[in-house]
């Protein structure tokens, strides 16, 4: 016999609660959105890289894609992000391998010719000596400390914002990452053929004798295997990548998230501050970084944009389709 319906005090039929299953799967849906999938993502990276950084592991690409991986699976779209991601990821390595080349091609290193430079831009003055010598003692330790940690973001950034832009607007993560990587070649093309070498190069061979090498002694950095096997490539400084990448990324974050963007502007300052003061990369050098990062992303929208569909249309990336939608109705 079957049971009958539990009625209320006034004789209506109670509502029927949902099942432990149906509210789990409620609670899902509404964390699979792309507002809270941003804000938890950027408290988890943040707290992981921050742990990497202080452990003294260096937060490079290949590590960020496995740091990823919980967030796209917490997205329920996976294959997604590995259809995505892993070719962008791997492609980037690829150039990273290239970079490393550039230091043994040969080439003349332009090392006194930008000392002149950056004295004739500031009245005689290096920017990056007047900075150091601005603070000593335990002063300098921290500003030291706190510019390194700046530096070490320089992955972190930049594939911090195309996760973002992934989980917002598929099509405008295609767009970041595609301008990311042809910046990325164009500023091959000036290390292969004019390489120049940045302040402490310059202190170490004579040039700048009151600048100090303050990165190799603030944060010690453990790099992943594949890392280890490239060569580093001392002689990248213009224009400067690690003013590039945040630049670019504000220029891609812009359109999405008009408010929030402006929290990148300031750390791209910030950056830019910090990498003349560690003596990693000239004033001018900068200046490169920005002029690359937007001149990329304007041929991006003028030029490739209008001609390539993929590129055209916004499509949310977690937008739930609608047969799915149907049947949670």
């Amino acid at each position: 016999m079957a049971s009958r319906s539990r009625l209320a005090a006034d004789g209506e039929p109670l509502a029927e609660q949902p099942g432990t299953g149906a509210r789990l799967r409620s609670g899902l849906d509404r964390v699979q959105r792309p507002g809270p999938m941003v804000v938890i993502s950027l408290a988890y990276v943040v707290v992981v890289a921050g742990i990497m950084i202080w452990r003294g592991v260096s937060v490079s690409p290949d590590w960020l894609l496995l740091v990823f991986v919980p967030v796209a699976i917490l997205s329920g779209r996976l294959l997604g992000f590995l259809r995505d991601w892993v070719p962008f990821i791997a492609i980037f390595l690829g150039w990273e391998a290239m970079r490393g080349a550039v230091a043994s091609s040969g080439a003349t290193i332009q090392v006194a010719s930008l000392v002149h430079v950056e004295e004739w831009l500031f009245a005689g003055h290096d920017p990056t000596e007047v900075l150091q010598h601005a603070v000593s003692g335990t002063a300098l330790q921290v500003l030291a400390l706190a510019a390194t940690t700046v530096y070490f973001c320089h992955f972190v950034v930049p594939l911090l914002v195309g996760l973002v832009l992934w989980l917002k607007d598929r099509t405008q993560y295609l767009r970041f990452v595609t301008a990311l990587l042809g910046m990325c070649f164009v500023a091959f093309v000036f290390f292969m053929l004019v390489p120049t070498a940045p302040p402490w190069y310059a202190a170490a061979h004579g040039y700048l004798p009151g600048v100090k090498d303050l990165i190799s002694s603030a944060l010690p950095s453990y790099i992943s295997p594949y890392y280890h096997l490239l060569n580093p490539n001392p002689t990248a400084a213009f224009p400067s990548l690690h003013a590039a990448f945040p630049f670019l990324g504000w220029l891609a974050l812009r359109p999405v998230y008009p408010r929030a963007s402006w929290i990148l502007l300031g750390w791209s300052f910030l950056v830019f501050g910090s990498v003349v003061f560690l003596g990693e990369h000239w004033v001018i050098d900068v200046i490169g970084g920005v002029l690359l990062a937007t001149l990329s992303w304007w041929v991006l929208m003028r030029f490739v944009v209008p001609h390539v569909g993929l590129l055209r249309t916004a499509r949310p990336t977690l937008a739930r389709p609608a047969a799915e939608d149907s049947v949670h109705a």
